[in-house]
């Protein structure tokens, strides 16, 4: 709604503040998922990124992870997203009347218990999944598991690196380990660590690592093959907080994050700000920036579950310019990652 020429948003108020209710809803501030063009960072197809990836490839590296492909206005796939869209209207609803906010122990209970009861097997590529959530590219319209758009993603990190040619490498939220683990062993030379919150996603992580070669579900799971099976066991692990991260200034040269600051908005400008501080020269992120996220099903959803709203303009704020930016990749119908490539730059630079 505009009030005053000022688009407003249904957003979890401050708890300082006492909202204002329309027809069951919440009208507060001006949004901080701006609609407005100006906010949005130019966002390149997939045949412009330096990263030799063809749509073909990208959906070949899915395709063992679809259960059906339909048109978007197949009755099931429509209904499937309506789904998602009164769930998500339910959650910001129940989240607004309590005045809840997204806080670090929700997101560390909910993780922590996520990867005890992941088992790496699940990741293994089947010839013809039977269930799958509405997943989109463009116009196409799927049913695809969550895990195919993590081995989307893991294929979009080892391009990014063959890229930028880093010799360290931090991830910041690493999980189970289900990046890191394949990217080791894909780029044996490179020096790889990895932070994450959670207790029993650094102890899944580990219990890979004491096995002498990545597990046969992983070398599957991982869209380009391994070439030392066992690099994964030099990878330095450490538990913490993406804002305060066990590194020093300029220690590695690329950090990078997938799906990780998308549970951060709390810590966004902290975690931002570590970023920077411990990369010398780049950060990758693959996160439901702002920019991709601003309308529809996504921006309800985003809004509903308190997730990340940062821009990738705000990036230059803590010294992250971006370099390349792109959307063009399958993902679930209610949340849109985007590839962003910062390079690291001192403060007073174009």
């Amino acid at each position: 709604s505009r009030e005053n020429g000022a688009e407003r948003e249904l957003i979890p108020p401050s708890p300082f503040t006492r909202p204002a209710y329309n027809l069951g809803f919440i009208v507060v501030r001006r949004s901080v998922i701006s609609n407005n063009r100006k906010d949005l960072a130019r966002l390149v197809p997939l045949s412009d990124t330096p990263l030799g990836l063809t749509r073909e490839g990208v959906q070949q590296t899915l395709e063992p992870f679809v259960a059906r492909h339909v048109g978007k206005h197949d009755p099931s796939w429509v209904a499937a997203v309506s789904a998602r869209r009164r769930a998500a209207r339910k959650k910001l609803f129940r989240r607004l009347l309590r005045q809840e906010r997204r806080e670090g122990t929700e997101v560390f209970r909910e993780y922590d218990k996520l990867w005890r009861r992941l088992d790496f097997a699940g990741y293994a590529p089947q010839e013809k999944r039977t269930e799958g959530e509405p997943w989109e590219w463009g116009d196409d319209a799927m049913f695809a598991h969550s895990f195919g758009g993590a081995r989307v993603r893991l294929l979009y990190l080892m391009r990014a690196i063959e890229w930028l040619q880093p010799a360290s490498v931090l991830e910041v939220g690493f999980g189970n380990g289900v990046n890191l683990l394949p990217l080791a062993c894909r780029f044996p030379h490179i020096r790889f660590a990895g932070l994450e919150l959670t207790e029993s996603g650094l102890a899944q992580a580990k219990a890979v690592q004491e096995q002498a070669q990545l597990p046969l579900a992983l070398q599957q799971f991982s869209p380009e093959a391994p070439r030392q099976l066992d690099a994964h066991r030099a990878i330095e692990l450490r538990q913490g907080s993406a804002t305060d991260i066990p590194f020093a200034e300029n220690s590695f040269d690329l950090v990078f994050s997938s799906l990780a600051l998308e549970q951060m908005e709390r810590i966004r400008p902290q975690a931002l700000s570590e970023f920077a501080r411990v990369t010398h020269r780049h950060t990758v992120m693959l996160e439901p920036f702002r920019d991709t996220n601003r309308t529809g099903l996504p921006r309800e959803y985003i809004l509903a579950w308190d997730y990340f709203r940062g821009s990738i303009g705000e990036l230059k704020t803590h010294g992250l310019y971006p370099v390349l930016a792109s959307s063009d990749m399958p993902s679930e119908a209610w949340l849109k990652p985007c590839l962003v490539v910062c390079e690291k730059r001192s403060a007073g630079s174009p």
